[in-house]
């Protein structure tokens, strides 16, 4: 594989170096026409087998290195913890194996499909309930039910991860989606009470930080 990206760089530097002499041609006119018509045929045949190499196209001139794609955003409605959430996961994902059903759990929560997401992180959390990532799992089923505008039973969901899971490290993001959950059924004196105990027990995570702006805005 190492000596076929060697050649493959090898090809990609050739093509560049034609199409910016096929380039410089055009514009300065002092090339000769038959000259041009073979410089365009060596970079068609270049282009060619750079297409058949494996993993590779061909990239046109000038053409600007595209920065990689932000992670994207839940389409589900979310409480503002899901945002830190999923950029917390998105590094985790990156950083190397994570089970099947977690991975497909958050990828259906991200597409909509909150039946599934379900039915993922719950068979994650049967196979694997004492992991790392359980109260993860059960943070994403509180944030389907809080995108169903099912308050009731979001509240249940995420404070499994304070009676189960008050080690892990979702706690913080827990509290403020359990605040969101009660000021979405209406209930600010507890969403107020959730709040000022995510600022007493996590005063310096980012989900404080949201917290404290919740809280200011409930006691207007």
């Amino acid at each position: 594989m190492a000596d076929t990206q060697v050649a493959v760089d090898g090809l990609k530097q050739r093509l560049d170096s034609l199409r910016t002499s096929l380039e410089e041609g055009k514009k300065g006119g002092a090339v000769r026409p038959a000259v041009l018509m073979d410089l365009e045929r060596r970079i068609a045949s270049l282009e060619a087998r750079l297409v058949s190499a494996p993993g590779t196209e061909p990239t046109p001139l000038a053409t600007p290195v595209s920065e990689a794609p932000p992670p994207r955003e839940a389409t589900l409605p979310h409480t503002e913890a899901a945002t830190v959430a999923l950029r917390a996961d998105d590094a985790l994902l990156r950083s190397g194996a994570v089970n099947p059903n977690y991975r497909n759990g958050l990828e259906r929560y991200r597409a909509g499909d909150c039946d599934q997401a379900i039915a993922n992180f719950r068979q994650f959390l049967k196979a694997e309930p004492t992991s790392d990532l359980a109260d993860n799992a059960q943070y994403w089923i509180g944030e389907c039910y809080y995108a169903r505008k099912d308050y009731n039973r979001a509240i249940i969901e995420f404070n499994e991860i304070l009676t189960k899971h008050s080690k892990g490290d979702r706690l913080p993001g827990a509290l403020l989606a359990l605040a969101a959950s009660f000021a979405g059924e209406g209930d600010d004196i507890d969403a107020k009470l959730v709040l000022q105990k995510l600022i007493n027990d996590h005063p310096k995570s980012e989900e404080a930080e949201i917290g404290r702006q919740k809280l200011k805005a409930l006691t207007q």
